[in-house]
């Protein structure tokens, strides 16, 4: 079959999807989860794209700030940071924002588990040594 046959296909059932099937397709689209993908964040984002860009007769056209919004709120930490700090390098120009991402994405490790850091204990033994030298009541001649 052509690809222009599978699209008119596709338009054809989103156009018969029923209501309620349409709201909890928007509802997957503007709520992903990203990071439960089997490849880590980046994974669920590339699937979330593909699947958007399916649905797109459904849909209608989800503007970049919209699709911009998305994907910075379910970014892990440390990514969002980094978006919001660079925001005026991608503005609300979705293909902007998507160098932007996968520029942090390859040089910070690729998908991306939500990441935590790794508690660290606190040494109390600082705070137990003694006075040190010259200090106390010794030093003073009491």
């Amino acid at each position: 079959t052509n690809g222009f046959a599978a699209w008119r296909t596709l338009c054809e059932e989103e156009e018969r999807m029923d209501p309620a099937a349409q709201v909890a397709v928007l509802q997957e689209f503007l709520h992903p989860e990203f990071e439960i993908a089997e490849g880590g964040w980046r994974q669920g984002w590339v699937e979330w794209e593909a699947r958007l860009a399916r649905h797109a007769p459904l849909l209608g056209s989800l503007g970049d700030a919209v699709r911009i919004g998305i994907v910075r709120a379910r970014a892990p930490d440390l990514l969002r940071d980094h978006l919001e700090v660079s925001a005026a390098s991608y503005g609300a120009d979705y293909a902007s924002f998507r160098v932007v991402v996968d520029s942090y994405l390859r040089a910070h490790g690729g998908g991306l588990r939500q990441q935590t850091l790794p508690a660290t204990p606190l040494e109390l033994d600082i705070m137990t040594k003694g006075k040190g030298k010259g200090k106390g009541s010794a030093a003073r001649g009491e």
